[in-house]
């Protein structure tokens, strides 16, 4: 199960999104943009910030290259 509030910013929600381009689905705070790989990277520190992880992939950052995952 999925935490619903952030341990980093203690504001946002930790969901899971997908990058558009690749498939490849992550953990997202809505409020900090904390990226985290998987479930069991949890807490802190997160992994890297949405604009590092779509830069890393050769993507613009805007969240419209992510799509709520279900």
């Amino acid at each position: 199960m999925i935490p619903n509030e952030c341990p980093c910013c203690d504001n946002g929600v930790i969901a899971p999104y997908r990058l558009v381009a690749t498939g490849e689905t992550v953990l997202v705070c809505n409020e900090c943009d904390s990226v985290w790989g998987s479930a069991e990277e949890l807490p802190c520190p997160a992994l890297t910030t949405v604009d590092r992880f779509l830069a890393t992939r050769g993507r613009p950052p805007l969240w419209s290259e992510l799509d709520a995952a279900a």
